[in-house]
């Protein structure tokens, strides 16, 4: 049996329900019976489809068996047969592109373009985590560093973030300390605010708007208590998604320990990771690395455990690895298997097993209707390595 070969794209992949070979051999006829597999069989007399021809095509012009028929679409190849690569009609076998399901074999439907045993056709998109930006805006962001203040530089390297994922990620955006654009309202101490929810495409606009307007504040850096006010955020207690905050801070927190706070984040259900970025020479190494080892997002090998940023080169690079590493590994599917064991999952042609462990393979949540692959399966996929992802129900296919 040939792949269905069916590449991911744009966020959008198809799955189509499989079925046992039924290329070689005796060929069907109309009828389900068997005929001698020789194009010449049918050659001195009429033919209505390539199941009688042996190898060749019904030319449905001249309704005779011919091995050369040239075409620009399926529909001139007659019944049982398809327009192949090199423009000229091929017998179909399971696996061979369609338009209709007469361009298939007896007993095949055409199904998400490609002949199958019928059967119903799933369309599966990616599901796009939510990242809220909690961007530190205390006075000392407005210390020079090369190419402008940290301040400056921090809102460059998050609109170009915004412009290289916003389409798979999305984001949203807190600010602290401070209540409002400009830093007119807060206090020391005090939780600042979020200003844009974590949101599709739309949510990227509103942030470059507001970032544009923002000011730095004179409240010191009340991390632990932005943090506090995070764990009741609607926000983030999405439980169809993925949910991470992406702290970037400049200074030790100047009010209570926000190591607490990250770990209570990280037991919610669902589960709330942070990703810590230390900006600049004034962090507090200890403090952030202990964020991000509670935050469950520490840097293997470390430390630092926390992601180091000193300029904009440095920040974007931090930026765009922490991008990564969240894009989606769940789909949802637009129908419900009805039997998980006979769901068969392929990348760049090779199976993936289902593992329930979720050490790696995929698996299955009936609550919210999604695949979800882990360990090397996620990371295959994250990295960009996958450019054919397969989903077939039914039974399995004949990769080679």
């Amino acid at each position: 049996m040939r792949l269905v070969g069916l590449a991911a794209c744009a966020g959008w992949l198809v799955v189509v329900v499989g079925c046992g070979d039924s290329g070689g051999g005796a060929i069907r006829d109309g009828g389900g019976g068997d005929v001698p597999g020789d194009p010449g069989d049918a050659g001195g007399g009429a033919c209505t489809t390539a199941a009688e021809c042996g190898g060749a095509v019904c030319d449905p012009a001249t309704h005779t068996c011919t091995t050369v028929v040239p075409c620009t679409g399926h529909a001139e190849c007659g019944l049982a047969a398809h327009c192949g690569a090199d423009g000229t009609c091929a017998p179909s076998v399971t696996g061979s592109p369609c338009a209709a399901d007469g361009n298939c074999t007896s007993g095949e439907s055409c199904t998400g373009g490609f002949c199958g045993c019928g059967g119903q056709s799933y369309a599966a998109s990616k599901v796009p985590p939510n990242v809220l930006i909690v961007l530190d805006r205390s006075s000392s962001m407005n210390d020079a560093i090369a190419g402008g203040t940290k301040w400056s530089v921090a809102k460059a390297a998050i609109a170009d973030l915004l412009a290289a994922h916003g389409g798979e990620i999305r984001f949203g955006l807190a600010l602290y300390p401070g209540q409002d654009q400009t830093c007119a309202t807060g206090q020391s101490c005090g939780a600042g605010a979020v200003f844009v929810d974590p949101g599709d495409a739309t949510a990227v606009s509103s942030i470059n708007t507001f970032l544009g307007g923002a000011h730095t504040c004179s409240f010191g850096t009340p991390t632990a208590e932005e943090l506090t006010a995070l764990e009741s955020y609607a926000g983030l207690e999405d439980a169809g998604r993925a949910n991470y905050i992406l702290l970037i801070t400049d200074g030790q927190s100047t009010c209570n320990d926000p190591i607490p706070v990250v770990t209570a984040l990280q037991s919610q259900t669902p589960a709330v990771k942070t990703f810590v970025v230390g900006f600049g020479s004034s962090v507090d190494p200890v403090e952030l690395n202990g964020m991000a080892q509670e935050g469950g997002t520490a840097i293997a090998g470390g430390p630092p455990y926390y992601y180091v940023a000193g300029d904009a080169a440095s920040l974007g690079a931090a930026f765009a690895t922490i991008a990564g590493s969240v894009l989606s590994c769940s789909y949802t599917l637009s129908g419900v298997p009805p039997d998980l064991d006979k769901l068969y999952i392929y990348e760049n042609q090779q199976p993936i097993s289902r593992d329930t462990a979720h050490a790696g393979g995929w698996d299955y949540d009936a609550a919210t209707n999604q695949v979800t692959f882990f360990g090397a399966a996620c990371q295959a996929l994250q990295s960009g390595q996958v450019t054919d992802l397969t989903i077939v129900y039914g039974c399995p296919i004949d990769i080679g």
